[in-house]
């Protein structure tokens, strides 16, 4: 553990030095702006899935659909062998295949501001949005469509970043970095947090106006109440890129 310990001091007190090193080639203005969108948590692992149960009217807690066959209302239809004409119709009519579908991931939608305090450290502030939706289907026992539902949820991140590059080139810059803010929530069911937000490598490819960039990082946000119960929200933001102008 003291020799990890010691490794990381070298390497955190050896970052302006190395920048220091290519210093001749660092020749662009200090101020930049960038657009950019990274990926959402479920984006990244393809994790869609339709989840159903089904609520019936003498169980109105529901079975899940991993208790039941993969056809649901093959079940149904097995409820109702024995009944009258007129018992089936209402069990039919009354019983409930509810389906989820989502949540779907816009993803991240950022915009950031950077000054660049000398070669190797900057500091700025970022806006990051992000939006996820997801619907509710609920049919009979015939299949009829009887209601549908939609939600959303709008998350909007404001943080001051800072930045550390440790290598450059008059094309390319190397960087990792730190943000830490505020998440706001528009659902009435969720309450804001606190937001953390590591850069753990960045590239920056351009000119001395224009560049490009692509990272690896993520984004947490430790929140009191997630319909009900606290908890860290991880919404990702693992791979992102972005373009971006300097001056």
């Amino acid at each position: 553990m003291k020799k990890l310990v010691f490794i990381l001091g070298i390497l955190l007190l050896s970052l302006p030095m190395m920048a220091e090193n290519k210093s001749s080639d660092f020749n662009h203005g200090k101020h930049s702006f960038r657009l950019g969108w990274g990926l959402g948590t479920r984006q990244l692992f393809h994790d869609y899935h339709d989840l159903n149960f089904i609520m019936p009217p003498s169980n109105m807690q529901g079975i899940h659909k991993s208790a039941l066959p993969e056809d649901p209302y093959h079940w149904i239809w097995q409820q109702i062998q024995g009944m009258t004409a007129e018992q089936a119709h209402k069990y039919l009519m009354d019983c409930r295949v509810i389906t989820n579908q989502g949540p779907n991931q816009f993803g991240h939608l950022f915009l950031g501001y950077r000054y660049d305090v000398n070669t190797w450290f900057s500091a700025g502030v970022e806006a990051d949005w992000f939006y996820l939706w997801s619907s509710q289907e609920h049919r009979n026992g015939y299949g009829a469509l009887v209601d549908k539902y939609n939600s959303q949820l709008h998350q909007l991140t404001i943080m001051p970043t800072v930045r550390f590059t440790y290598y450059h080139h008059p094309l390319v810059e190397l960087y990792s970095g730190l943000g830490l803010g505020y998440t706001l929530y528009a659902d009435p069911y969720v309450s804001h947090g606190f937001t953390f937000s590591p850069t753990l490598f960045g590239v920056n490819v351009g000119n001395e106006h224009w560049f490009a960039e692509l990272e690896l990082g993520g984004m947490a946000t430790v929140t009191t109440s997630w319909f009900g119960n606290p908890g860290v929200l991880f919404s990702s933001r693992l791979l992102s890129v972005a373009v971006g102008y300097r001056f």
